[in-house]
């Protein structure tokens, strides 16, 4: 079998956004979509973390399905990156990116590099990435997007649905206007937060249990107007001991970065997290391990 007609992918999107598109152009959505590459699978195997982007199979159906190929269709998430967020933490998302897309004449679309741990932030649009609320409701962890697209008139009528903003108290879980921004400019603290993604010193004794309440500490300072309290437990079958919700994930790169320029002697990346670890105790002390450690690594 061979679809008539598939919305074309573009090439920096999703597998599961692009099977979330055909499935809207064809009134059936995301998961009834997800169905057609499956018929005979049975829904009470649909599981917690099923990675649709990473999943060889179902792009070669998708290839076989739609006639295009191979570098057509949307390339495959690398489940070998340490960097890469569990499926239940993927939520993140640019409102001023999908703006963009229905000014050329596009639907929204899901970007590739949205699903990485580093990735908190758009640079091209200069503001931290929003992020949906985590679903619990029953099926894949991804139930697809559509909710949130149907928030906005433009990016329901591009997206092949019906507006309804009724449909957003329930899909915003974090604001992108709600933090503070960078001091030393979103292209400088993009790039540094890539690097201390990968770091394994800082970044992990930041990550650690132990240091919570300093990550409690930079978090209620960099905050300018309150995101409802979403944790790591939130996220449904997320298994990963470092942290998946992108307030969360900001906080933790944020104080690694910062800590990095202090060891360094470097100016504040993030003025409020420069005063939040200059004056508390427990600050202090990780600090000082951090140098430490950065030290021996040296």
């Amino acid at each position: 079998m061979r679809l008539p007609y598939a919305p074309p992918p573009n090439s920096d999107e999703l597998l599961s956004s692009w099977i979330e598109r055909i499935g809207l152009f064809y009134g059936i959505g995301y998961l009834r979509a997800r169905m057609v590459l499956h018929p005979t699978r049975s829904a009470n195997v649909w599981g917690e973390n099923e990675d649709v982007d990473s999943s060889d199979d179902i792009r070669r159906l998708l290839i076989s399905l739609t006639g295009l190929g191979e570098r057509v269709v949307p390339s495959l998430l690398p489940t070998s990156s340490n960097g890469l967020l569990e499926v239940s933490a993927r939520l993140a998302y640019c409102p001023a990116c999908w703006h963009e897309d229905v000014e050329r004449g596009r639907a929204p679309y899901i970007r590739s590099h949205w699903s990485f741990r580093s990735s908190v932030m758009c640079t091209k649009h200069e503001t931290w990435l929003s992020a949906r609320t985590p679903g619990s409701q029953f099926g894949s962890e991804l139930n697809g997007w559509a909710p949130i697209w149907q928030t906005d008139s433009n990016w329901a009528t591009a997206a092949h649905l019906t507006h309804d903003p009724a449909m957003r108290p329930f899909v915003s879980g974090f604001e992108a206007k709600s933090i503070v921004a960078p001091t030393c400019g979103w292209n400088r603290a993009d790039a540094e937060f890539h690097v201390m993604a990968s770091d394994k010193v800082v970044l992990q004794l930041v990550s650690s249990p132990e240091s919570s309440s300093v990550r409690t500490h930079v978090r209620d300072a960099i905050e300018v107007a309150r995101n409802p309290r979403i944790t790591d437990l939130d996220l449904r079958g997320y298994r990963s001991a470092e942290p998946g919700w992108i307030l969360d994930r900001i906080c933790c790169l944020s104080v690694a970065t910062e800590i990095r320029r202090m060891i360094l002697g470097g100016e504040p990346a993030f003025e409020r997290v420069r005063a939040v670890l200059q004056k508390d105790p427990s600050a202090k002390e990780l600090l000082l391990m951090c140098r430490d450690q950065t030290r021996r690594g040296s």
